[in-house]
């Protein structure tokens, strides 16, 4: 039952990225830009949980996971910071 809302989960963040990226293209927005991102590297990030849980049950892929959430919130806290008009 876990892996199927990981799955979900990582499936969620790619389905915003695809569209935030899609978005981006057509607004020329570049905080969508940063949002897609950011979605992105939370998707990779869901996508490492599931490896971590269901593949790998024993390797210690938790630094990764982090690693990839902590890029993805500071991307976008970039994108707030350096595209306020």
């Amino acid at each position: 039952m876990n892996g199927i809302v990981y799955l979900l989960c990582a499936a969620a963040g790619l389905l915003c990225t695809a569209l935030l990226t899609l978005g981006a293209r057509r607004t020329r927005s570049r905080m969508l830009v940063w949002s897609a991102i950011c979605f992105g590297l939370l998707a990779a990030s869901n996508i490492v949980m599931v490896l971590d849980a269901l593949v790998f049950p024993g390797a210690a892929l938790w630094p990764v996971r982090h690693g990839l959430s902590l890029l993805a919130v500071g991307s976008l806290i970039y994108g707030l910071i350096m595209e306020e008009r």
